[in-house]
């Protein structure tokens, strides 16, 4: 099973993809017991493949997230269990903590109720409703300034050659080296003997050799050796700078994933979270440094068991060293901590005079930003034989007052399409003509309704399939005095049509038409042909309706009667 729960002490334990070891959370030191349990009940039955939690990130997350609640809802369930949880009590909390926290609390009681687990019926169905919390907009990765990318390249190449040439010294010594039990601890020495057993604590040395070795000489050989973890991080971060895989790829790269296809090409593959397997032919200048790194490492791989078909494998900290026993070996030297560390240690400013800190995420857009400008010559003319004034002239400029005002005209046109997009729709909750054209004087004023018109505008006469049309002859996709031609979603985002719940049956079908649609055709063209109009029915016209009313609609509704529509060529999926 993915994830299961301990009795003794309450814990969690995680069998995640792609993780050598399982991962275990302890709970047993909540104050309440039983929440506790019920708690770890969810968060084993969330585990992959049953839930989302597939990743040790994701764990961790949704383990603090569970935690958290636990103790903020101490007064409120002080010693029962996820069944003593009422609505008001699971609103309030919601509505106090963050989307991402109401996410994982989703999840969590969704998960122990599908194993069977009591909860209250109004709890239930808020987990069957919509979230509380929207989703703040974040903000695009912005990449790195052409600065701040030259003094990182320089500064992880600095540390890169540093290390390589430390590297090497080291292993000239150790070759000239004998046993330092026979022949005393020198450098040379004691690189003769690390080189044979692999990486040894200082107190391992004395326990396990019986040789004293000062630290700053034990330290000066590790250092030497074998790379560390600063090192590690310093090819993992020039590695992506030259590729532009995603951080998690480059974390989970096995030796295996990478395949010489000639002396200086290769072929990567490495897993993308989000979309799953994917490859890469390396450009030559990668090839170079993972070529490098293979022969850093590979001292240190041949002492690294278990882990040696890990791509990263590094040292632990040197801080480590002089007490800890036992395995050195680590295979991640990407992590937070280390980032912070090499930040510190490397002293690389951004523009901001501020220390320069290495983002996986900021790094790939700059990769993505620096490659989509490589290919641009800075000429902007079409003709190599024009200047760009002279194309300027020839295909730019207007010679006639016709073709400005053609251009003008079309201009205008495109402007009131993109403002007609952007005003919201109109929800017609008044049945009093006076009432309608308080709430809605612009309309009234852009289609020219007197009273009699607004009348029968409420009263269905002038009802097309989803919407009640104020000037079905005065529509901007047609000309002056002509009927309207336009397909039934065009009126999503007509500026004339006024949405009721008399609307909501073909609302719905509507709907049910659009999904048909996104299945039958590819995600490109379905977003070309229907996006705009599908996009303005899920979240601005239904979710402006009552829920009752939509419910209503959904059971009164006889979904074999759904009218076929006759696609257009260029909306027909091939």
């Amino acid at each position: 099973m993915p994830g299961r729960v301990i009795d003794d002490p309450l814990s969690v334990e995680f069998l995640l993809p792609w993780q050598r070891s399982a991962y275990v959370r302890r709970l047993d030191d909540l104050a309440n017991r039983q929440l506790a349990g019920d708690l770890a009940i969810g968060l084993a039955a969330a585990t992959h493949p049953h839930g989302p939690i597939r990743t040790l990130s994701v764990a961790r997350k949704l383990v603090a997230s569970a935690r958290r609640f636990a103790v903020d809802m101490a007064g409120e369930l002080p010693d029962g269990g996820l069944v003593q949880l009422t609505p008001s009590a699971l609103v309030g909390y919601w509505l106090a903590c963050g989307y991402h926290r109401e996410r994982h609390i989703r999840v969590v009681l969704g998960a122990y109720r599908d194993q069977g687990g009591r909860l209250d019926p109004g709890v239930v169905r808020h987990l069957d409703g919509r979230l509380i919390n929207r989703l703040a907009k974040g903000r695009p990765n912005q990449p790195y300034g052409e600065g701040e990318w030259r003094r990182l390249t320089e500064a992880v190449n600095h540390q890169i050659a540093t290390a390589w040439d430390r590297h090497r010294a080291m292993l000239g010594a150790a070759a000239g080296g004998s046993d330092p039990r026979v022949n005393g601890v020198t450098e040379a020495n004691l690189a003769w003997l690390l080189r044979r057993v692999g990486p040894v604590g200082v107190r391992d040395l004395d326990l396990g050799h019986g040789l004293v070795v000062a630290r700053p000489l034990h330290a000066e050989v590790m250092r030497g050796l074998f790379p560390d973890g600063m090192t590690a991080f310093a090819y993992t971060s020039l590695f992506a700078m030259r590729t532009g895989i995603v951080p998690d790829g480059v974390d989970s790269l096995r030796v295996e994933s990478l395949r010489h296809t000639s002396a200086g090409s290769m072929v990567v593959a490495y897993r993308k979270g989000r979309t799953g397997e994917e490859a890469l032919n390396l450009p030559r200048d990668a090839v170079g440094l993972i070529d490098r790194w293979m022969e850093h490492s590979a001292l240190l791989r041949s002492h690294a068991g278990a882990r040696s078909d890990e791509v990263w494998v590094h040292i632990a900290a040197p801080r480590t060293w002089s007490v800890r026993t036992g395995s050195l070996i680590y295979g991640q030297p990407r992590s937070h901590s280390r980032r912070r560390a090499w930040m510190l240690a490397a002293g690389v400013l951004g523009d901001d005079g501020q220390l320069l800190a290495v983002d996986g995420a900021r790094v790939r857009a700059t990769y993505q930003h620096r490659r989509d400008r490589s290919a641009w010559t800075g000429r902007t003319t079409i003709d190599p034989n024009h200047s760009a004034r002279v194309e300027g002239d020839h295909y730019l400029s207007s010679h006639t007052p016709a073709q400005l005002d053609a251009i003008e005209d079309i201009i205008e046109q495109s402007q009131m399409q993109v403002r007609r997009k952007a005003e919201p729709a109109v929800i017609v909750s008044a049945a009093d003509a006076a009432d309608f054209a308080a709430q809605f004087p612009d309309l009234v004023a852009q289609a020219g309704l007197d009273q009699a018109a607004v009348a029968r505008l409420l009263s269905g006469e002038q009802d097309v399939f989803v919407a009640s049309c104020a000037s079905p002859t005065n529509s901007p996709h047609a000309a002056a005095g002509v009927l309207c031609p336009a397909r039934p979603w065009v009126c999503l985002l007509c500026p004339l049509a006024a949405f009721s719940t008399r609307h909501l049956g073909n609302l719905l079908r509507l709907k049910e038409y659009f999904a048909t649609q996104s299945a039958r055709m590819t995600a490109a063209q379905f977003m070309a042909v229907f996006g705009p109009y599908a996009s303005r029915l899920e979240d601005d016209i239904l979710p402006r309706f009552p829920p009752a009313a939509i419910a209503a609609a959904l059971s009164g509704a006889d979904r074999d009667d759904t009218p076929g529509f006759v696609l257009d060529l260029e909306e027909a999926t091939p």
